[in-house]
């Protein structure tokens, strides 16, 4: 069965006829039904019982669609990026990222990998560390940016930096310090991050090192950006990264935590894949602006 069959036979299963399957693959219904009875003959099985009424798949049938599902959705896949190819030959940089970076640091280094590399088209998607991993060994996306992910066999990880952890809530005196301690804060208002996110643990493991620090949050939460809009409704404090921080649309200094805290943004990719141009120009241009941010 070739792959045109595959096409063909998936159109006919959606659309549920022929003339719909044809209209659907830009083709003639004589050349959608040639190429149907090709695959019938190929496979020595008749794939759909043909009634007054239309066509109705056999059993046959609907078990060689569940099978083939996952081979069409690639093929789909490879036209789409054949079309992006198509329309920006200087090709197509796909981009993944946990939600908490997509707030503010990656449209950052996007803004200016954009004017470096005009010619390139990029798509960019947000999802969890999980999510990220089975993308990036499926080849829908090129690379992942995270805060220390676990992946799994076959994707390469690298640290390019580090996120600072700061206080993100009400004033506390003085105004505008630029740092506090931890058991300064009360911790009662706290929205505590899930203790297997790894600044979450870092977090935890500081007040443990303290044992003077006694601590009942109010909340718990397991995203960076939903503890930051907790704050923003009144709800309490949190401690989060400096970059869902800044993605907020307060200007003011930011308010480090004693003692430091920090977690690393990385990057994933596929560990058999070399990257292309456009890939390794992402990457210098995340690494720098995560320099000068430690800096800053």
């Amino acid at each position: 069965m070739r792959l045109r069959h595959i096409e063909v036979f998936h159109a006919v299963m959606q659309a549920g006829s022929l003339s719909s399957a044809a209209e659907l693959l830009n083709i003639s219904q004589p050349a959608a039904s040639k190429m149907l009875a090709q695959a019938e003959q190929s496979l020595g099985i008749a794939l759909f019982k043909r009634l007054p009424g239309g066509l109705k798949p056999t059993p046959e049938a609907e078990l060689l669609f569940q099978e083939t599902k996952q081979l069409h959705s690639s093929l789909e896949r490879v036209r789409q990026l054949s079309r992006n190819l198509a329309a920006h030959p200087g090709g197509l940089l796909r981009i993944g990222c946990i939600p908490s970076l997509g707030l503010s640091l990656i449209p950052q280094v996007v803004a200016s990998f954009v004017k470096q590399c005009p010619d390139v088209s990029i798509n960019i998607r947000t999802e969890n560390n999980e999510v990220l991993s089975a993308l990036l060994l499926a080849r829908e996306i090129d690379i992942g940016i995270a805060f220390e992910p676990k992946a799994p066999a076959g994707i390469f990880v690298k640290e390019l930096g580090r996120a600072r952890a700061v206080y993100f809530g009400p004033d506390i005196p003085p105004i505008g310090r630029s740092k506090v301690h931890l058991n300064e804060l009360d911790l009662a208002r706290w929205i505590r991050l899930d203790t297997a996110d790894p600044l979450g643990s870092r977090v935890e493991d500081a007040l443990n090192a303290d044992g003077d620090i006694e601590r009942n949050a109010s909340v718990e939460v397991k995203t960076y950006y939903l503890a930051r809009a907790l704050v923003e409704s009144d709800v309490g404090f949190a401690i989060i990264d400096e970059y869902t921080a800044q993605s907020s649309g307060a200007k003011s200094q930011l308010t480090l935590i004693e003692p430091p805290l920090s977690v690393g943004v990385c990057i994933m990719t596929p560990a058999s894949d070399a990257g292309t141009q456009a890939l390794k120009v992402l990457v210098n241009l995340l690494s720098r602006r995560l320099s000068i941010a430690s800096q800053e």
